[in-house]
């Protein structure tokens, strides 16, 4: 965590309060003796005779408080030092889960109030804080005109508190120390306001980011930043942040505001005129695939560095400069901001998650901790970034639990929501699917015919996964090797089925259309500037969209060498970046290879005395070196015996029964003889499998029962029985 330069470690000898022992509480009531605070709980109406009875009733019924009680504090701007009781007692309001905080819920304090209360009083000019540096006048006609900019608004990444109105200074300051303009004018329209470093949200992690971002603005030459990063990474508020590391003012623009250029080149002006910088954000909102009227000043700026501009865009926002402006990615200096790890986004969680809570006027029920919060969000759901995927979850649970009447917010309803937006079921999402793991075998059995070796291995490396075991790879990477129709794609199916029970769990690529160098491109997508690179990749995109997938690579061994570089850093690290510079997650798909090699050395033989080591001999000999080692479980399916076959056709008749009768109302049924003369007749070749079955049923049993159909020999509400009588396939009416 970045940690504001300004702050100091906590004295005991600074404050009375500092000294205090095991809890909040304690601080609480040192501060309200002081004169400032008691003035403010005056106005908020705040009874402090209520404290001290209210006090033993609240810790006869909560734990003991967390140790870092005061760390969190000051983190929040909470310094313990004289003078400074508003800003602890500020600090306090926005850590919801101290003791400090209850108390004063629990003798029915507004703490949403009392905090807007607190900021509007400590920005008057009786009780500035001391690190906030003093405004400096602006006499330049272009600070005072109209702007079309108003009043800097809370970054949608990281919540943050609600602004108050400036008040003007009323003595002159030593410009030097500026950190933001004052105000325009009164009357003169909406202004352009200065970010105030005092009041943004805390962060974390992001300390390295902050030093390279600020290295960029502040060099001599006019090689402008500009700051990729995916939604809900963090771009603007770490970006607003550079105003507590450089000594100037820093203003947001946000490019949807602005339709041409007159309006951004008087606000680039007028940032110009006091020495500004300016955080241009939210390119990625801007409407239409045309070049925006703006973009000519905002280049400008770029290469005058005047002023100077830290531009913020997604990476599809970067492709999207890129095709407006082909080569500007050359001139600018790309900074890339990482997703954070997921023990730093639990910490970002925990510093913004008060200021959301406080919004709604919620707190987390008892159970509820914010740890879950971050393993559900980074485990189940899709779409934004780290930490902003897990604080947009507890945001909707918030005005869910509102909108419920309550104001507790129950892990509950960050499951139903999780459920809500990925459609995996409940028990798979709580944890407490643990006997449909014990019961996947089971399962699996009931849709594939055979090769039970192949899923007691698939189901052993799925169980580890779920038990605790799960490795930051892929939950499992499977090769399975065999001759066509014996069952690879079908066992990829129902393994999709029983794992996520959705209908676009599986993500399938024939990888014979990758056969050449350049099909790399569509599989991760083209980079930007390149033909095609609006699509996206076959891949990726499905992954992005939802994590939770069965992949199947259907013939591996027919793609390009370059495809299976790709994989590598799949099997190894579970990621995989695609063609836009996102990083796209694996960590909770299953990865199965389908191929045919060494298919032709089971013709001859049966399945009892089928070569399993020259396969796999065969297959690893056409796969590089390194890809091979990554893969957990290379496996052989043999050849289906005529007892499978015949399994297998009574289930394709009741699959085919099944569509007809949705369509028709009308059911048939094959018995045990007519399966086996549909197996003869299909032949056993073992090159070929179940698939010459399945075309025989739909010529053979199919074929006549359309004809009666149409002919309106058999009607809705009827079931038909196939048998065979003398060698030749019958069709009757069921009575």
């Amino acid at each position: 965590m970045l940690e504001n330069r300004r702050v100091r470690t906590v004295s005991r000898r600074a404050h009375p309060g500092s000294s205090i022992g095991g809890c909040s509480c304690d601080l609480l009531h040192q501060l309200a003796k002081s004169p400032d605070v008691a003035a403010v709980f005056r106005s908020a109406r705040v009874q402090v005779d209520a404290l001290e009875s209210a006090r033993e009733s609240l810790h006869a019924s909560l734990d003991n408080e967390p140790a870092d009680w005061r760390l969190r504090l000051q983190q929040r701007g909470g310094k313990a030092t004289k003078g400074r009781e508003l800003d602890q007692l500020l600090a306090i309001l926005r850590c919801a889960d101290t003791h400090a905080y209850r108390l004063l819920e629990k003798i029915g304090v507004d703490g949403h109030g009392l905090r807007k209360l607190l900021i509007e009083r400590v920005r008057e000019d009786s009780y500035a804080p001391s690190s906030l540096a003093a405004t400096q006048t602006v006499d330049s006609t272009a600070a005072r005109r109209s702007l079309r900019m108003s009043t800097q608004a809370p970054s949608t990444d990281v919540p943050s508190e609600p602004r108050a109105p400036r008040r003007q200074a009323n003595k002159a300051r030593d410009p030097s120390l500026t950190l933001t303009p004052v105000e325009p004018i009164p009357d003169q329209g909406p202004s352009l306001s200065a970010i105030d470093p005092e009041f943004l949200a805390p962060i974390h992690g992001r300390g390295a980011e902050l030093a390279t971002l600020a290295d960029a603005l502040l060099r001599h030459g006019n090689r402008a930043p500009l700051l990729v990063g995916a939604l809900g990474s963090g771009c603007t508020i770490v970006a607003q942040h550079l105003s507590k590391l450089i000594r100037k003012p820093f203003f947001r623009l946000e490019a949807p505001r602005y339709s041409d250029e007159a309006s951004l080149e008087e606000d680039l002006r007028a940032v110009e005129d006091v020495g500004g910088i300016v955080i241009f954000d939210d390119l990625d909102r801007v409407p239409g695939d045309t070049p925006p009227a703006f973009l000519d000043p905002l280049a400008k700026a770029w290469a005058t560095g005047s002023p100077r501009v830290l531009t913020l865009v997604t990476h599809e926002g970067r492709c999207r400069l890129e095709s407006w402006m082909p080569g500007v990615l050359d001139t600018l200096d790309v900074i890339k901001l990482d997703t954070l790890s997921l023990a730093d986004s639990h910490s970002a969680i925990k510093l913004a998650a008060p200021a959301i809570l406080d919004h709604h006027g919620a707190a987390l029920a008892v159970g509820s901790h914010l740890s879950e919060l971050t393993r559900l969000a980074d485990r189940h759901l899709g779409g934004l970034a780290m930490p902003g995927r897990a604080l947009d979850l507890l945001d909707l649970s918030c005005a869910r639990s509102r909108r419920n009447g309550s104001d507790l917010v129950a892990h509950e309803s960050w499951v139903e929501i999780v459920c809500d937006r990925t459609g995996l079921p409940k028990n798979h999402i709580a944890g407490t699917g643990d006997q449909d793991m014990l019961e996947l075998d089971q399962r699996l059995a009931r849709q594939v015919v055979g090769h039970e070796h192949v899923l007691d291995t698939l189901v052993r490396l799925i169980r580890r996964n779920r038990a605790g075991f799960a490795s930051g790879r892929p939950i499992a990477s499977v090769l399975l090797l065999g001759p066509s129709g014996v069952g690879k794609t079908e066992i990829a199916k129902a393994l999709a089925s029983a794992l996520f029970e959705r209908d676009d769990a599986l993500v399938r690529l024939d990888m014979s259309e990758y056969a050449e160098a350049h099909a790399v491109a569509r599989v991760v997508g083209a980079p930007p500037g390149y033909v095609g690179h609006e699509h996206g990749g076959a891949l990726t995109d499905p992954l992005i969209q939802q994590p939770h997938r069965v992949v199947l690579l259907d013939e591996i061994e027919k793609s390009h060498r370059d495809v299976h570089q790709l994989l590598l850093q799949v099997f190894d690290e579970g990621r995989l970046t695609d063609g836009r510079g996102r990083t796209v997650d694996f960590r909770h798909s299953v990865v199965i290879m389908t191929s045919n090699l060494g298919a032709d050395r089971m013709q001859n033989s049966n399945c009892a005395s089928a070569d399993d080591a020259a396969i796999l001999a065969d297959a690893r000999a056409a796969f590089p070196v390194e890809l091979w080692n990554r893969i957990e479980a290379p496996l052989v399916l043999r050849p289906l015996k005529r007892t499978e076959m015949q399994a297998i056709c009574h289930r394709l008749a009741q699959h085919s029964s099944e569509r007809l009768f949705r369509d028709r109302g009308i059911r048939y049924s094959v018995d045990d003889a007519t399966c086996a003369h549909l197996v003869k007749l299909a032949g056993d070749d073992p090159a070929l499998g179940a698939r010459p079955l399945r075309h025989l049923l739909s010529r053979e049993v199919e074929g006549r029962i359309a004809e009666a159909v149409l002919r309106g020999h058999v009607r809705a509400g009827q079931q038909l029985a196939i048998t065979v009588i003398r060698g030749e396939l019958s069709m009757r009416l069921n009575r």
